[in-house]
């Protein structure tokens, strides 16, 4: 990515190539305002390489005057390690025991404790509910347990 640094306080840019061209390209600086025409310089690292000279020719050898070389011998692939006998001697594997039984069971009964009372409230004490939320008149009329 070409840089471009301003004369006038030293910001550096980056620019995206193509940007400016080989001739230049007049720009304005953020940091300082001054405007001057910008030519790309090489970024970090891109040195100007020197020019070498091209190599020579590779040599070609005449493979008609050459004999053919010897068949190669394919080695025979290895033999498979032997199969080793079941082991009789290891433990039978149990499935693990399943954790928080008791713990999960007094959970699912206080949640279910917990909505039976919630609903025989609803249905005990239909005005409270009503008052406390005045949109469920609605759904006590549907359900025909209107006050």
């Amino acid at each position: 990515m070409p840089r471009i640094a301003c004369p006038s306080c030293g910001a550096r840019y980056d620019v995206a190539a193509g940007v400016i061209g080989a001739a230049g390209k007049n720009v304005r600086c953020a940091r300082c305002g001054t405007v001057w025409l910008a030519r790309p310089e090489p970024a970090e690292g891109e040195a100007l390489l020197p020019q070498w000279p091209e190599p020579p020719p590779p040599k070609v050898r005449n493979l008609d005057d050459e004999p053919p070389p010897p068949p190669r011998r394919r080695e025979a692939p290895p033999a498979p390690p032997p199969a080793l006998p079941p082991v009789e001697d290891e433990p039978e594997m149990r499935p693990r025991a399943r954790r928080g039984g008791a713990g999960a069971a007094i959970a699912w009964v206080v949640t279910l404790v917990l909505i039976a009372g919630a609903g025989y409230g609803a249905v005990r004490y239909p005005h409270a509910v009503i008052d406390a939320w005045p949109a469920s008149a609605r759904l006590y009329t549907m359900l025909g347990l209107a006050p």
